[in-house]
C-alpha cells in the first residue's frame, strides 16, 4: 500500500508537466494558423462635417475588418486636408479639424493602405451683412468702379470680410435684376489703380444711365446690404 502512494503522488506532476506541454503545442500551432483580421474599408465620421470658422470639431475614423468586426479607429490613422489655408486636420486616431477660412477643403484618412475622403465646410453665422462704399459712381458708361465694393459679416466671432463669396446683384427697377451690370470679385484694381481686392461693378451692358441698387446676399442667409453704383 506504501508503494502504491508514493508512485500516485509522482503520477500529478507528470501530468500538469505533460498537460503544459499540450497547451504549448496547440498555442503555437494556432499562432501558425490564425490571422488578424484586416481593414477593408474606413469612412469618415461625419461623412459631411461642416465647422464654424475659427472653431474646431471632432472627426472619427470608422473602420471594418476582413471577419466582420467593425469599430472606431483609436490609432494609426494619417489624417490630410487638400487645403490647410482653409481647415487643418490633426490626430492619429480621432481628429481635431479647425476652420480657418470660409470654404470648403477635401479632408482624407488613411490606415493599412485604405483610405476615405470627405467633403468639409467652413462656414460663419451671420447676424448682420453691410457693405462699403455705400454708393459711388462710373466714370464712363463702360467703365469700372475706382473702388470696390467690401462685403462684411458681423458674426460671433467678430467682423469678416466676405466680399469673395458674397453675391452683389444690380437693379435698375426695383425687383428686377439687371444685367446692364455686372460685379465681380477681383483681388486688385482691375482698372490699374490701389483700390485692392473686392467687388469692382462695371457697365459692360450698360445701354442707359441711372442709378443702380446693389444688393448683397450670403449663402445660407437671408440677410441683405445694399449700396448705390450711379451710372452716367
Amino acid at each position: 500500500m506504501t508503494t502504491r502512494r508514493r508512485f500516485a503522488g509522482k503520477r500529478l506532476p507528470l501530468t500538469l508537466a505533460f498537460g503544459v506541454l499540450v497547451a504549448a503545442a496547440i498555442g503555437a500551432a494556432c499562432n501558425g494558423f490564425f490571422v488578424d483580421p484586416t481593414l477593408t474599408s474606413l469612412t469618415i465620421n461625419p461623412t459631411t462635417p461642416s465647422v464654424e470658422l475659427q472653431t474646431s470639431v471632432t472627426l472619427q475614423a470608422f473602420g471594418v475588418y476582413s471577419d466582420g468586426t467593425s469599430s472606431y479607429l483609436t490609432s494609426g490613422v494619417s489624417w490630410s486636408s487638400s487645403d490647410p489655408t482653409i481647415a487643418t486636420v490633426t490626430g492619429a486616431g480621432s481628429a481635431k479639424l479647425t476652420g480657418l477660412q470660409i470654404g470648403t477643403a477635401t479632408i482624407s484618412a488613411g490606415s493599412q493602405s485604405v483610405t476615405s475622403t470627405a467633403t468639409a465646410t467652413v462656414f460663419i453665422s451671420v447676424s448682420s451683412l453691410s457693405i462699403s462704399p455705400t454708393s459711388q459712381s462710373l466714370a464712363t458708361l463702360q467703365g469700372t468702379t475706382p473702388l470696390p465694393y467690401v462685403v462684411t459679416a458681423v458674426t460671433a466671432n467678430g467682423t469678416i470680410d466676405i466680399s469673395s463669396s458674397a453675391v452683389l446683384t444690380a437693379y435698375l427697377t426695383p425687383g428686377t435684376a439687371s444685367t446692364d451690370v455686372t460685379c465681380t470679385y477681383d483681388t486688385a484694381n482691375p482698372t490699374g489703380g490701389s483700390g485692392g481686392p473686392g467687388l469692382y461693378c462695371s457697365g459692360d451692358a450698360v445701354e442707359a444711365g441711372g442709378t443702380y441698387q446693389l444688393i448683397a446676399t450670403y449663402t445660407g442667409t437671408t440677410l441683405t446690404a445694399t449700396a448705390k453704383l450711379i451710372v452716367p
